[in-house]
């Protein structure tokens, strides 16, 4: 019997993004039952009700404040009864059945939590976004002393690993990534401390306590990433504000022990 898929899309605005998001898993989805919700973190415009009409068998929540990325996908949960659950951004599509491949990899390794694809921008390079979990130095390193700081970046990028090659990871991207629904059921989701930013790592990182968390890069996504932080002030304080969350909940470790894997 083929798995049952439930996924998620959090939406606050981008009606035309989560649009073609949707269209291309619906289209591509041949091999596994997919169950798709939309929730509107509000909008406080038609998003919501354009996709209800586009798009009658997705299920379509709205709710009345907009209270981050992690809690939005949490208001499904009480609704959740596939085998498996996609976490996935609204800026993302498909061109091949990437939903089934994941599945049929959980379907066949049971020991593994999370499986999440090679991400692509949309000229098809590779984003390198499988991650050990950071440290104070290497997030400091990615923006700023890079030269000085270097290796602890590149230790956190796992420069050292072959990365063509179905691996462990410590951190998988919440732009894309399949969940065991017991596991995520039984976590409770996503930290809902994080607004945006972090609870990523942070979910990564309980699931890494019970299950393994694997980079299966001959499957593929793309994803037209606009690394808001980068660029707006507001998501960049966003971005600090998720970290300190972060290192408070998990310690301040400094620096890496290059010696262990972690």
């Amino acid at each position: 019997m083929p798995s049952l898929v439930s996924a998620t899309i959090v939406t606050y605005k981008g009606y035309e993004k989560a649009k073609e998001a949707i269209a291309s898993l619906i289209c591509h989805t041949k091999e596994v039952s997919l169950k798709i919700f939309v929730v509107d973190n509000a909008s406080g415009d038609s998003t919501a009700e354009r996709l209800r009409q586009e798009f009658k068998d997705v299920e379509v929540v709205e709710n009345d404040s907009n209270k981050g990325f992690g809690s939005g996908h949490n208001t499904v949960l009480p609704l959740l009864e596939s085998d498996y659950h996609l976490i996935v951004n609204p800026d993302i599509v498909v061109e091949s059945d990437v939903v089934s491949e994941l599945a049929s990899f959980l379907d066949n390794n049971s020991e593994v939590g999370i499986v999440t694809p090679k991400i692509l921008n949309l000229d098809s390079s590779d984003q390198e976004l499988p991650k050990r979990q950071p440290v104070v130095a290497a997030l400091i390193g990615r923006r700023i002393l890079k030269k000085t700081l270097s290796k602890q970046v590149e230790y956190y990028q796992m420069k050292d690993t072959d990365l063509t090659k179905t691996v462990d990871i410590e951190f998988a991207t919440g732009c894309f990534f399949m969940i065991r629904t017991d596991l995520f059921k039984q976590l409770k989701g996503f930290d809902t401390r994080f607004f945006l930013y972090y609870e990523d790592i942070d979910l990564s990182r309980r699931v890494l306590e019970l299950m393994r968390v694997v980079y299966m890069p001959s499957s593929y996504v793309f994803h037209a990433w606009e690394r808001s932080s980068a660029h707006k002030f507001r998501y960049f304080v966003i971005l600090v504000q998720g970290m300190f969350k972060y290192f408070n909940k998990w310690g301040w470790k400094i620096r890496y022990n290059f010696h262990t894997s972690s």
